[in-house]
């Protein structure tokens, strides 16, 4: 989430999604030698059922559904960009900066898609409680995974990364975003000074109140959401999208913001998914992280702008990264907008 001053299923039954891919044109000779894996295309979205369903009862995983994905594609490079550039000389360039023609490819074909699978993360963290100290050790030994993890796969896109400055706050204050508490918001990024701010009692107060030492995991997609937001930043597509909509109508803002959300959430599932053992995210545990989405919808009595997407569709992307894993299926930006409402 973004505070709204600088603006952004459950399924009918967890685990029916039907997909499919097709290919567009993708980047090649991304660092490491990859070729780019093929992104997410008109058709290649969640598909969202109208009705809420209950989760899977059982312990076990989620089943996906019936998935092949294409071959990579091998189109040759993207002429005098900065992305070429980077992946022919093994640069690290910083993807924030662009100029107003290179929006597009920041948004649709950013290197970051064709870095494959996020590798399994081994990462330790003290058990989270109410107590504001618990969470505070909790998110902050988790944001070192989301760090290393995070750093890695801009590494291999040949990207340069920063991490987020970590705003963990107990008592109300301001930053260059405005005051928090936020209205609405327990948790939200602050690009302006990359920073991620979460209220630690707050949070817990937003999330069904669900007991942290109970299940730890709405928490850690929430954290793995806002970082969602500074990997957007970091890759020049926080900065691409507003650009691209900035002088345009409400309508438009919120339709961008709808993507970038939801890619939030998806690029959170791909960190989830590589977390889940040494974390214990068990499938009942994260059918409750499901449901808690859904509820956040904009369909779902929130009774503000539609810029965050529908219940069905913030379940679902988020479920698609947890799916697969890569970062090139979670791009929102090359999906028709059915799949983004």
């Amino acid at each position: 989430m973004r505070p709204r001053g600088s603006s952004p299923l459950i399924f009918g039954v967890f685990g029916l999604l039907a997909m499919t891919f097709a290919a567009i044109v993708v980047i090649a000779g991304l660092a490491g030698g990859e070729e780019a894996e093929v992104p997410a295309a008109p058709g290649a979205g969640p598909v969202a059922t109208r009705n809420a369903g209950p989760p899977p009862a059982e312990e076990a995983e989620v089943t996906p559904p019936n998935f092949r994905p294409p071959p990579s594609l091998h189109l040759g490079s993207m002429g005098d960009s900065e992305i070429a550039l980077a992946a022919q000389k093994s640069l690290s360039v910083d993807l924030r900066n662009m100029r107003r023609s290179d929006t597009t490819t920041r948004l649709k074909r950013n290197p970051l898609y064709g870095t494959g699978t996020m590798r399994p993360t081994s990462c330790r963290a003290p058990q989270p409680s109410t107590r504001p100290a618990d969470m505070f050790a909790y998110l902050n030994a988790v944001t070192g995974c989301l760090d290393r993890a995070w750093a890695g796969k801009f590494s291999q896109a040949g990207a340069a990364f920063l991490e987020p400055r970590r705003v963990f706050w107990s008592r109300p204050g301001r930053g260059p975003c405005g005051t928090y508490p936020a209205s609405g918001a327990a948790a939200y990024y602050c690009p302006s000074n990359r920073g991620m701010y979460i209220g630690l009692t707050h949070l817990i107060q937003q999330s069904d109140r669900v007991d942290p030492a109970e299940n730890h995991v709405p928490y850690l997609a929430v954290l793995a959401h806002e970082y969602g937001h500074h990997v957007q930043e970091m890759a020049g597509i926080g900065g691409a999208w507003w650009w691209e909509v900035y002088d345009r109508s409400k309508a438009a803002q919120e339709s961008h913001s709808r993507r970038s959300e939801l890619q939030a959430q998806c690029l959170a599932g791909v960190f989830v998914r590589t977390v889940r053992t040494s974390l214990g995210v068990t499938g009942a545990r994260w059918n409750e992280v499901l449901q808690i989405d859904y509820g956040r919808g904009d369909d779902q009595g929130r009774g503000g702008p539609r810029d965050h997407g529908t219940g069905d569709h913030y379940a679902a992307w988020l479920h698609q990264g947890w799916k697969y894993a890569r970062v090139g299926y979670c791009n929102t930006w090359a999906v028709p907008a059915s799949q983004v409402s």
